[in-house]
């Protein structure tokens, strides 16, 4: 009995957008990615295996780019500190 081909169809948006920042979080059943792109930003959730294929497909493409174009140099950046808030009311 041959395999049935299923076709999917989905809606590509024809813009490209430049990723300026990515902060990732996570609980026990999903990852949480919220990726910036200029002032605007989406929130994607994964689930843990599929947030690691994510991360095995990104590492093999990286090695490839870098086979060909030399490797990549960089760091993830230093913690930023947040905001200490002031109290609010009187101080003795």
């Amino acid at each position: 009995m041959p395999e049935e081909i299923r076709e999917i169809k989905f809606n590509l948006d024809p813009n490209l957008y430049t990723i300026t920042n990515v902060n990732i979080g996570f609980g026990e059943e999903e990852f949480v990615f919220t990726i910036f792109s200029g002032h605007q930003a989406r929130r994607f959730s994964a689930s843990p295996k599929h947030a690691k294929r994510i991360s095995l497909l990104l590492e093999r493409q990286i090695a490839e780019y870098e086979k060909k174009f030399n490797k990549i140099e960089t760091k993830l950046p230093e913690k930023m500190e947040t905001r200490k808030e002031k109290p609010i009311g009187f101080s003795k």
